[in-house]
């Protein structure tokens, strides 16, 4: 188990997942609202405009973590140098 890599990497991880999460599902709720009948997000108006930027803040959150869950994986599989 590769100890010094979780810590020396794991804010970068965390960042990387929050950041690529933010940007896919930003684009998909873009792309979602061009549509006639959306998708994924409700169509946007003050009513839900504060719970459609909470599931995108959440949703980011989320992937950052499994980021981290595959950092920590990453860690238990590898070996560290000596």
């Amino acid at each position: 188990m590769n100890i010094k890599l979780i810590k020396e990497k794991w804010i970068k991880f965390y960042k990387r997942g929050f950041l690529t999460g933010l940007a896919v599902l930003c684009f998909v709720c873009v792309i979602d609202q061009i549509l006639q009948t959306p998708f994924l997000f409700s169509k946007l108006n003050s009513d839900n405009f504060v719970f459609t930027l909470s599931f995108i803040f959440f949703g980011s959150v989320f992937c950052g973590l499994i980021n981290f869950i595959l950092l920590i994986f990453i860690s238990i599989v590898t070996v560290p140098k000596n």
